[in-house]
């Protein structure tokens, strides 16, 4: 695994979850369904998800596709939900620590604070 295309990547898609989060909030109508996003922003999206997949296990990719099908449909939380397993996950894995400096550790644990938010 390359630290730093993971963590390129995961910075880039918890912004996107954090503005599609905003964007997707409509507190005029509580139960209105969330907008998906554009078809830019989507292809954008499934991209740093696809440069996440190239630096894991395959066994993690279901996540990060359900990630992406969330997405998709302007879901930000559920989204994020799966993004949040996989970081859980990732960190249980045993070579964490070598894989990821201590600064890279930092910034995973602030990725997971933020997707906590959503």
């Amino acid at each position: 695994m390359e630290e730093r295309t993971i963590l390129t990547a995961l910075g880039n898609i918890v912004d996107s979850l954090g503005t599609l989060s905003l964007v997707a909030t409509a507190p005029d109508d509580p139960l209105a369904l969330p907008e998906p996003p554009g078809p830019e922003q989507s292809a954008a999206y499934e991209a740093h998800i696809g440069a996440v997949k190239a630096q894991v296990d395959s066994s993690y990719h279901p996540l990060l596709a359900m990630s992406v099908r969330d997405y998709q449909a302007g879901y930000a939380d559920r989204a994020g939900l799966y993004l949040l397993e996989f970081l859980g996950k990732l960190k249980d894995e045993p070579d964490y620590d070598r894989t990821f400096s201590a600064e890279g550790q930092r910034t995973l644990a602030t990725y997971v604070a933020d997707l906590r938010e959503l």
